[in-house]
């Protein structure tokens, strides 16, 4: 791993008191991929055969339709209100702080920035 490698562990160490779980409904067989659904809010950083790296920014009241992910972890850029609607039809609201890292073990659903300002968040998928 070398100095770089245990640098950079330290320079991203998360506490784990700020984390929570994202529950999505079951993928379908076809997902639509969360770029290809909301071109203006979602955005590719990285990508390699292992991770794919998305910067999801919303704005007030902005919507993304139904979408699917794999198992990916979450990443909160800024503070906010979020509704999730998943494709089972279960809405949940989620008050997203900034800082906070979130889990989800994969799914679909569509979402709404129902905060009182603009949201960004970054959206690491598993491969």
């Amino acid at each position: 791993m070398g100095d770089a490698g245990l640098a950079c562990n330290r320079l991203y160490r998360i506490p784990r008191r700020s984390t929570f779980n994202i529950k999505l409904g079951k993928v379908k067989p076809m997902p639509e991929d969360a770029v290809r659904v909301a071109p203006d809010a979602a955005k590719v950083l990285f990508e390699n055969d292992r991770i794919r790296v998305l910067e999801i920014k919303l704005k007030k009241r902005q919507k993304m339709a139904m979408h699917s992910h794999p198992a990916n972890l979450v990443y909160s850029l800024t503070s906010g209100k979020m509704k999730s609607t998943s494709s089972d039809g279960k809405v949940e609201t989620m008050k997203m702080k900034k800082g906070r890292v979130g889990w989800s073990d994969g799914g679909s659903h569509a979402v709404e920035n129902v905060g009182d300002s603009a949201s960004a968040t970054l959206v690491i998928e598993m491969k």
